[in-house]
């Protein structure tokens, strides 16, 4: 005599499927596009770049120009912050077709702050990397992320918390139900 046992498990995948799911992994880059959003905006307002270092000075000959110009409601003395043009440009941004999310600016007439092909740049006390402006050496001022591994090296603790977020959510949403033999 042979006696059979079988145990079935459906899983239920309605809710990690489809429109669910899209909005589970939205939600998540979302929330990783608003963190890096945030880190960018933070640099023009500690003067520091996107890894925390301080700005080099800006030269006493460029403040006396900026200053020569008409006051407008919006310039100060902040470096980077002139007339608040790159500031207020950053966005961020879902593509829910795609499933990506984005932040950056449209304005590439400031791309040239993220480069350092120049070394020697003297500040004060300091010795800087940039690049070679209308009228001087410039030294670099990371507004932004210069490369994917800077980016993901800057982001990489909240990357985790997403992604472990986004696990949780999933297997909140998986549901089983026993067959009754």
């Amino acid at each position: 005599m042979r006696v059979i046992q079988e145990v079935k498990v459906n899983f239920n995948f309605h809710k990690v499927t489809g429109a669910a799911f899209d909005n589970n992994i939205l939600a998540s880059l979302e929330k990783m596009a608003m963190f890096a959003w945030s880190k960018v905006k933070k640099t023009f307002r500690h003067q520091k770049d996107i890894t925390g270092k301080k700005y080099a000075r800006s030269t006493s000959g460029y403040l006396n120009m900026k200053h020569n110009f008409k006051k407008s409601k919006i310039q100060s003395n902040k470096i980077m912050t002139h007339n608040g043009t790159l500031e207020k440009s950053i966005e961020h941004d879902i593509d829910r077709k795609n499933l990506q999310s984005f932040v950056g600016t449209d304005l590439v007439q400031y791309e040239q702050h993220l480069e350092d092909n120049i070394s020697g740049i003297v500040r004060d006390k300091g010795v800087y990397k940039g690049y070679m402006g209308d009228f001087a050496p410039i030294p670099q001022r990371k507004w932004f992320f210069t490369s994917d591994e800077e980016a993901f090296e800057e982001m990489e603790k909240k990357i985790d918390k997403e992604v472990d977020a986004f696990f949780d959510e999933f297997v909140r949403n998986l549901s089983t139900s026993m067959r009754k033999l």
